[in-house]
């Protein structure tokens, strides 16, 4: 996936899956607020959880989960 693939997540609430380093897979429900270059780091996904490298995500959906405490 590239940026500009990536844009049309801004301001989605999205569950991401993507792979760290090691190979292990992490999910991520977050909102996305940017996907952006950055000089030598390559291609980022700017979320309100964490950045994440458009070259590790494996999978985006768009969610409409409302995440809720649990009762």
């Amino acid at each position: 996936m590239g940026v500009h693939e990536a844009k049309a997540y801004v301001g989605s609430l999205c569950e991401i899956v993507w792979r760290d380093r090691a190979g292990n897979t992490h999910v991520t429900l977050a909102t996305v607020e940017d996907a952006r270059y950055v000089p030598l780091y390559g291609a980022y996904l700017i979320t309100d959880a964490e950045d994440i490298r458009l070259d590790q995500v494996v999978s985006i959906q768009v969610t409409d989960a409302v995440m809720r405490k649990a009762a």
